[in-house]
């Protein structure tokens, strides 16, 4: 399971759209499951996205669709930057039906837009009523997320992708809300049939449909994921077995101590002696 795996949850599903301005970006190798639209707004920043580098200026904007890895840093020691970030998801645009949200899934907005000072400096405006919480924030952040995406329409900034293309982006996009899922509530009992309650795929396809993205079947990934939480609990908390089991959706102490070897190599009491003796070797305890 990839460490770069990285699910953002920003804003709401009522209103799937998050907006910020910081000045340090995460500097590691990510990627997840919203587009988002990267704006230097001060200084310089170095954006790395799919192993290559770019140095952009203030006033330069990058769009990340869902699953590009991606990270940012300062040009050099001592050389700061800042930015605004927009991410969202293609809710806002609708129900799946929408013919807004139609014409969006088809086509693959430009990776280096082009945004005019106008809406540059709607974006930190609205930047600014979420940092300050203002009523009916939300009303003039889609606003701006909207205009910037016809802007980017009415300019021809974008390509039109393959039908095959999009069954792709959406089957992507499906599978890391379901994983997105997966990781929220894998303490909870998930069950296939509120997966499908999720993607409305049928059963057959769904399990097809996730193996062939993931590389595992469903259980076998929920499974692995709880396994890789429960080693953090071990190491970070000073839980029993029994409680790290039922802390990580093992309702069963016989069934995670089954699982747990399954990956580990080892049963969780194992586990627990090794850690110890390796905090006690490095002069920890």
């Amino acid at each position: 399971m990839s460490s770069q795996y990285e699910s953002i949850q920003r804003g709401t599903p009522e209103f799937p759209v998050g907006i910020f301005a910081q000045t340090i970006y995460l500097n590691e190798p990510h990627h997840h499951i919203e587009y988002e639209i990267l704006v230097i707004s001060e200084g310089r920043a170095v954006v790395g996205i799919e192993g290559h580098e770019y140095t952009l200026e203030a006033g330069k904007a990058v769009f990340l669709e869902p699953g590009t890895e991606h990270y940012a840093r300062s040009v050099s020691e001592g050389e700061t930057y800042r930015y605004n970030a927009i991410i969202f998801s293609d809710a806002v645009l609708g129900s799946e039906n929408d013919p807004c949200r139609i014409f969006f899934e088809g086509i693959r907005i430009n990776r280096f837009p082009v945004i005019p000072e106008k809406l540059l400096s709607d974006i930190r405006t609205v930047t600014q009523l979420e940092l300050e919480e203002a009523p009916g924030r939300q009303l003039q952040i889609k606003a701006c997320l909207l205009s910037l995406i016809a802007h980017f329409v009415r300019t021809k900034q974008y390509n039109t992708v393959s039908p095959l293309d999009s069954y792709k982006k959406h089957s992507r996009n499906t599978i890391d809300s379901v994983l997105a899922y997966v990781h929220k509530h894998f303490r909870e009992n998930i069950t296939l049939e509120s997966l499908l309650d999720i993607t409305h795929y049928s059963k057959s396809y769904f399990i097809r449909l996730f193996r062939d993205n993931v590389g595992m079947g469903l259980t076998e990934y929920v499974n692995k994921y709880r396994i890789e939480k429960s080693c953090l609990d071990m190491l970070y908390t000073d839980k029993n077995i029994t409680e790290v089991a039922s802390s990580n959706g093992f309702g069963n102490i016989q069934y995670f101590s089954r699982v747990f070897k399954k990956y580990m190599g080892c049963t969780p009491k194992q586990y627990q002696k090794k850690l110890k003796g390796t905090v006690i070797q490095a002069g920890i305890l």
